[in-house]
């Protein structure tokens, strides 16, 4: 369980959340967030679904911004 949670906690940080956003983004308490994290607690699978979810949105948005500062290092600047 330990090692589920430190890698909740990198992620979460990775993704530029504080522990208190992230845990009210998901609809839990930041305690609660903290002991999962410290492997101290275990979520639900819902929390857990959750908590996939909104990663994977944060992950999937910086892909995007990526890819379009990508495509704009790439076009002729045309002034």
């Amino acid at each position: 369980m330990q090692a589920q949670g430190s890698t909740i906690r990198r992620q979460r940080e990775e993704s530029g959340y504080g522990l208190t956003a992230f845990a009210r983004h998901i609809g839990i308490s930041p305690g609660w967030l903290s002991r999962i994290e410290r492997g101290k607690a275990k979520p639900s699978p819902d929390v857990l679904r959750r908590i996939a979810v909104a990663l994977s949105e944060e992950q999937a948005a910086r892909a995007a911004i990526t890819q379009i500062a990508r495509h704009e290092a790439e076009a002729p600047d045309v002034r």
